[in-house]
């Protein structure tokens, strides 16, 4: 079962949210896709926009023990991180339109496919503290609006300033 988190996130919000997640240490920013298998680290993000390459990223827990599995996309000619094999959360950032705030996220999953044993396993405990680390991170610094939908405080100032929030 996958663990997601839907996240209204000024671009201060991200900034201190990636400071943390930095702050744990292992830690590698992948883009969403890459013309190769061999996926390059991002030091810094662009400016969100409708462009999916601006917006979605991938958070690579490097000490886990398990790699990074990638596939390719012929149809695109990219290759993509499989999500499910590897020790990824994937992130993907609000931005906004005119008045308007679109959500972003995290999302990872907790298990992957044993190749050895060709069973479903747990990914390392390592990784999953990680997570749960950046989901406690979360929890502790944003507003709750909804089971798992949370309002940084940047974005929590523009929805105040008569900012709409998508979908709130």
């Amino acid at each position: 079962m996958p663990k997601l988190l839907v996240l209204y996130m000024s671009r201060k919000d991200e900034d201190d949210f990636l400071e943390y997640v930095r702050s744990l240490g292992n830690l590698l920013i992948l883009p969403g896709t890459s013309p190769g298998s061999d996926f390059a680290p991002v030091d810094s993000l662009p400016e969100p926009s409708q462009d999916e390459s601006t917006r979605r990223f991938w958070l690579q827990y490097t000490s886990s023990g398990i790699p990074l599995v990638t596939e390719q996309v012929p149809e695109k000619g990219l290759f993509v991180v499989d999500g499910f094999q590897s020790p990824v959360i994937e992130f993907w950032r609000s931005w906004m339109v005119s008045q308007v705030m679109l959500p972003g996220g995290i999302q990872t999953d907790m298990n992957y496919v044993d190749d050895e044993r060709h069973d479903l396993a747990k990914k390392p405990a390592e990784f999953r503290n990680w997570f749960g680390s950046i989901d406690g991170w979360i929890r502790k610094n944003y507003t709750r609006l909804g089971i798992y939908i949370f309002l940084g405080p940047g974005a929590r100032k523009f929805r105040e300033e008569g900012g709409i929030l998508q979908g709130r």
